[in-house]
């Protein structure tokens, strides 16, 4: 079910943002809430598995839709604003308990949230949505994306059912990048979003944010239950240093760059801080103390909270500002891809360790989906904890190695300033120094002009 979800927000992104350029905000948003409802009340009343699946996927969808918020922010928010009110966003959809909120929503945006209505009218303006890209990018990111989020489970990676759509995937989304930079009148992924270093840098550390976050998310729950022997009510409690520390990390980090006008410091910060906090992972174990494991989780969650917050900020920085909604649109499609790679990475790289070290004791093979089943047995089982914490900890030092090369690269790009001297201000200073200049030279007293005015 989770993968479902994850896959489905992340092929509908783009299109979603892209839809909203062209009709509006408030229609393309109305749109999502119709099928948050329709899926909330799918998956309420899913009397089977596949229908479950279709709610989940329903709603999916209008996960992707989160995108309009963060672009109806960027329209509404000044830059030196944005972080803060991106840390503060923030939404999960259950099943039944959303329905008082999605019709809250729904009146609120339709009393509320002015209609930027196309000169054109919509169904005039619908002609200019770049179609064929949408058309090549969704069944392209599904073939890409479908193994990750089904291999090993489903099938071996070495299996006609995985090759052939990742080949066919990746040869779809090569063909939408040349339309999208040769052939495309109003292309979905604006080529000036990738003309810079920075941008792509920030959209890869988006992505390793994503890999990272599902990792850790994903496996920490095999740690706490399989290695610590906690409860599920007891893991819940432990993975709220993670989850706790992410948005208030975000919204610290969104303050300070506000106050003094700056992002390269919180990238600086928050890339060893990645690094140092995920290469402690590796020394988690059944007989870590409590405390150190509250402390390098919280560590883990700081630094989550500090990138995702200057890697947002910064693609907004560093974009013209009538691109501002196509560059948040590709963040957010960034993290939510690097969260469907996440899942693979991490369940193909886990199965493999454990499966290695538990054959070495004579053991059988196991994957992830197993070992949440098998829970209590591998508790009580020492060497299925020792196999445990081993391929927990390549998982650890792949996100290490993967926060470390990304930092690198983004670290040594150039940084724009998070909101750049307006012209008004500049002239404002240019004839304030002036007319003091000529008051002091009526005074005979001599005025730098880099005094503070």
């Amino acid at each position: 079910m989770g993968t479902i979800y994850y896959l489905s927000a992340t092929i509908f992104q783009q299109p979603v943002a892209e839809i909203s350029h062209v009709i509006g905000r408030k229609p393309a948003f109305l749109l999502v809430l119709t099928f948050a409802a329709s899926g909330t009340i799918i998956a309420g009343t899913a009397n089977s598995i596949p229908v479950l699946l279709a709610g989940r996927a329903f709603q999916g969808f209008a996960s992707a839709g989160s995108v309009l918020s963060a672009i109806i922010l960027t329209d509404l928010v000044p830059i030196q604003d944005r972080a803060i009110w991106l840390a503060i966003q923030n939404a999960r959809m259950l099943f039944f308990m959303n329905l008082p909120l999605l019709v809250i929503s729904a009146i609120g945006l339709a009393c509320l949230l002015g209609f930027d209505r196309p000169e054109q009218g919509i169904r005039k303006s619908l002609k200019r949505v770049d179609w064929i890209g949408i058309g090549i990018f969704i069944p392209s990111a599904l073939s890409f994306l479908s193994p990750f989020v089904m291999a090993p489970t489903l099938f071996p990676w070495k299996s006609v059912q995985a090759l052939v759509p990742l080949a066919s995937g990746v040869v779809g989304l090569v063909t939408l990048a040349v339309h999208q930079r040769l052939f495309a009148k109003r292309p979905m992924f604006r080529p000036e979003i990738f003309d810079k270093h920075v941008t792509v840098s920030a959209i890869l550390g988006l992505t390793v944010c994503g890999i990272c976050l599902n990792v850790l998310l994903f496996h920490l729950v095999l740690f706490w239950e399989g290695v610590r022997g906690y409860s599920k009510m007891e893991t819940s409690v432990a993975v709220l240093p993670e989850t706790v520390s992410i948005p208030v990390a975000a919204l610290v980090c969104g303050m300070l760059m506000r106050r003094t006008n700056r992002i390269r410091e919180a990238v600086w910060v928050g890339w060893p801080l990645a690094v140092l906090s995920l290469g402690l992972l590796w020394f988690m174990d059944d007989s870590t103390p409590l405390h150190w494991l509250v402390i390098i989780n919280c560590g883990v969650g700081l630094a989550a909270g500090t990138l995702m917050a200057a890697l947002n900020v910064l693609l907004l920085a560093a974009t013209n500002k009538e691109l501002n909604g196509h560059a948040i649109a590709m963040g957010l499609q960034a993290r939510s891809a690097g969260m469907c790679l996440g899942i693979a990475i991490g369940t193909t790289v886990f199965s493999y360790r454990m499966n290695q070290k538990l054959q070495k004791v004579g053991g059988g093979e196991i994957n992830s989906e197993e070992i949440l089943r098998l829970i209590e047995e591998i508790k009580r089982d020492p060497n299925c904890r020792k196999a445990i914490i081993d391929a927990l900890r390549v998982l650890w030092g792949i996100c290490c190695a993967l926060s470390a090369a990304v930092g690198v690269y983004n670290g040594v790009c150039k940084f724009p300033l998070l909101r750049p001297p307006s012209v008004e201000d500049a002239e404002t200073k240019v004839y304030v120094v002036k007319e003091l200049g000529e008051k002091s030279a009526a005074s005979g007293t001599d005025v730098c002009p880099d005094s503070k005015v």
